[in-house]
């Protein structure tokens, strides 16, 4: 079993990719990885480069969803879009996540109503293309 902990934003302790690798890091335990939010890693206080100092194996699972163009402070847990809707750079975060070793699930995770209440074929469909044409983009389909 492997426990994944996941930096929040919006955290008063852990809201940053760096303060997670630094507190993982220090608790060395084997079964314990990062869980990577593309929301909350762009939405956040956080920047590209801070990837590069992820060790590979460090990141458990990515949660895989972009951001519209509003200011941070504005965004919620209803301003989550399908990848390639937005304005994050996922290509690059993929492709820096790939670099480092990543090659595991990317699960799109959204709360908007309309996606919540939409017909489930229509919205997987709408995800799946989208989402890959993302990943194509960036090398990791």
């Amino acid at each position: 079993m492997k426990a994944m902990v996941e930096f929040v934003r919006a955290s008063t302790f852990i809201a940053t990719l760096n303060t997670l690798a630094n507190v993982m890091r220090q608790a060395g335990h084997s079964n314990l990885g990062i869980l990577f939010d593309c929301y909350h890693f762009w939405s956040g206080n956080n920047k590209l480069d801070d990837i590069d100092g992820v060790r590979p194996g460090e990141i458990a699972h990515v949660h895989f969803q972009d951001v519209p163009d509003m200011p941070r402070e504005m965004l919620d847990q209803t301003s989550r879009f399908i990848p390639g809707d937005g304005i994050s750079p996922l290509t690059k975060i993929l492709r820096k996540l790939a670099d480092k070793g990543y090659s595991g699930p990317l699960s799109v995770e959204l709360f908007l109503p309309k996606f919540q209440q939409g017909d489930p074929y229509e919205v997987a469909r709408e995800i799946r293309q989208k989402a890959e044409a993302v990943m194509r983009q960036a090398k990791v389909l």
